[in-house]
């Protein structure tokens, strides 16, 4: 077995225990007692409990069976009461239609239908004696037979979740699945992974998103011993270690999602007898004490929702990962481009590690073996008192290519703004929510996701690769372009994505607004940027 310290871990995930039973209403005699919303039962700030918070009740369900001296969960009669409890609660929060509110009422949401039901099917299915309340079964019937004639093809990760839900549920005394429909659905799920190792989420890869989907194919396999679901997990972590830079550190905004972490129970369960998967496993959790490390900045919501379960559920099987470890691409000489993805990934062991985005207009992050050292993320100019024009965009219609020692990218800049919160839209979006339920959803998305309407500014970007630097050439043309004033793009991404914009290092790279570059009189423009590349270790 694999020389891992699964007690420094435990110590780690120990002092965040108090943290997440405090997101729990722990009171027996509350009417919202089992609600893992804190905003909703305790603050009293929203008016609807957000139910894909119920993944807390695997912390509690791991603690449980977690047998250690210092556990004070640990066959504890008051962890079966609250877990119970957060049980019955999800099942008094379930729609007439059997889905379930994340972000506002009446939402009918894919997300917490899929990852609660998930949560709630690894309960039922591993506690004994659990009492299995009449109520609790009928929601669980009704979030399956929901699941089932809902498909999610744009967010992978969430379609894995209620597949592995319904897998979960299947064997559950008296719940009946369509066997039938659900392999017509694990079938298009598993032909749906790119032969990079990538699932799709919203457009491209995300190593974040991808390690939670892996969580899912774990449990998939578990239940179902699909071998399809190991050879999915194999390649999807071929993909992960690419990502890893020689800091040992993963980009972030290279992701088509801007996820900053990775969720470890999957990656652990299949490291098992996978020494690549071991290999990323000892590399993601060696720095844990680290005050930058991603499991330090996720958040309340994201503690609960699958990251700390994920650790949690992690801490059995750490010392059973194979000791016959690999090295990882960036202990190696590496250069590779993953033509789908869109993504130059070149490694040099003990030095640097650089990752190119040209499907997001050929955005750059470079790692030394201390963190990130140089960040690129192209252009924005504003165009109204809301509106930004960006170059920084996930956008199907860029025209990118990669060569030996050039990666160019082209395309249009794209016109996005802010939607600021205000009681008359929070009115507007619950009244609709009540008129349209589910069908708001795709709309929603369009706004806040998929949006791009363009404006006539049309760039290339050209990044010459050399031994010592990077030589970026930005080039725009256009009569949008006469008169505006460009500046650097900052780390943020104007794409909503609820699991980003924690902070993260590399933002304190990126250049500020004040340095603007006026373009007076002109359609066209050209600047030259050299980003030097780490010779060698800064430690």
């Amino acid at each position: 077995m694999v020389e891992y310290n699964d007690s420094a871990f435990w110590v780690f995930l120990r002092h965040h225990i108090p943290r997440i039973l405090s997101q729990l209403d722990r009171d027996e005699d509350s009417p919202t007692f089992g609600s893992f919303d804190r905003n909703f039962w305790h603050y009293k700030i929203r008016d609807f409990s957000s139910v894909i918070l119920q993944q807390g009740m695997l912390v509690i369900h791991a603690l449980y069976h977690e047998k250690r001296n210092d556990n004070p969960l640990y066959r504890d009669p008051l962890a079966r009461r609250w877990i119970d409890g957060c049980l019955r609660f999800w099942a008094s929060q379930q729609l007439h239609n059997g889905a379930f509110n994340e972000y506002y009422p009446y939402e009918a949401g894919f997300p917490p239908t899929a990852f609660s039901l998930y949560a709630a099917g690894i309960v039922l299915k591993e506690s004994d004696n659990m009492v299995k309340d009449a109520k609790v079964m009928r929601t669980v019937q009704k979030s399956c037979d929901w699941l089932l004639s809902h498909h999610e093809r744009e967010a992978t990760n969430q379609e894995a979740a209620a597949l592995a839900g319904l897998a979960l549920c299947q064997n559950i005394v008296g719940i009946e699945i369509n066997a039938k429909a659900l392999e017509t659905r694990l079938n298009a799920f598993y032909r749906s992974q790119s032969d990079e190792g990538w699932f799709t989420e919203y457009g491209g890869p995300d190593t974040g998103y991808l390690s939670v989907t892996i969580d899912c194919l774990w449990d998939l396999y578990e239940t179902t011993h699909d071998d399809r679901a190991l050879t999915s997990i194999r390649n999807a972590v071929a993909y992960v270690a690419r990502m890893i830079s020689v800091s040992g550190h993963t980009p972030v905004m290279i992701n088509a999602r801007n996820t900053d972490y990775l969720v470890p129970y999957g990656l652990t369960r299949f490291a098992g007898n996978d020494p690549l998967a071991a290999a990323v496993v000892k590399r993601l959790l060696e720095k844990i004490n680290d005050p930058d490390h991603y499991l330090n900045r996720t958040d309340d919501r994201y503690a609960c929702h699958y990251v700390y379960p994920s650790c949690f559920r992690s801490l059995p099987y750490l010392r059973m990962m194979t000791s016959d470890i690999m090295s990882l691409p960036c202990d190696d000489h590496y250069d590779s481009y993953l033509a789908n993805a869109g993504i130059r990934i070149m490694h040099r062991p003990g030095k640097a590690s650089v990752f190119i985005n040209a499907k997001k207009g050929g955005i750059v992050n470079v790692f030394d073996v201390q963190g990130v050292r140089e960040a690129d993320y192209g252009w924005r100019a504003r165009t109204g008192r809301k509106s930004m024009a960006i170059t920084h965009w996930l956008d199907k219609e860029y025209k990118v290519a990669n060569q030996k020692d050039v990666v160019t990218v082209a395309g249009r800049m794209s016109k996005h703004a802010w939607m600021k919160p205000s009681p008359f839209k929070h009115f507007i979006l619950r009244l609709s929510g009540l008129l349209l339920g589910y069908k708001l959803i795709p709309l929603l998305k369009r706004m806040m996701i998929f949006g791009s309407p363009s404006i006539p500014v049309s760039f290339k970007r050209t990044i010459v690769i050399n031994d010592d630097k990077l030589v970026i050439d930005d080039h725009m043309t256009g009569k949008g372009l006469n008169g505006m004033k460009l500046y650097r793009a900052p780390h943020y991404s104007m794409r909503h994505v609820s699991s980003a914009g924690a902070f993260v290092p590399e933002e304190l790279l990126t250049i500020e607004k004040k340095d603007l570059i006026p373009v007076p009189g002109k359609n066209e423009f050209s600047i030259r940027t050299e980003v030097v590349l780490p010779s060698g270790s800064s430690a």
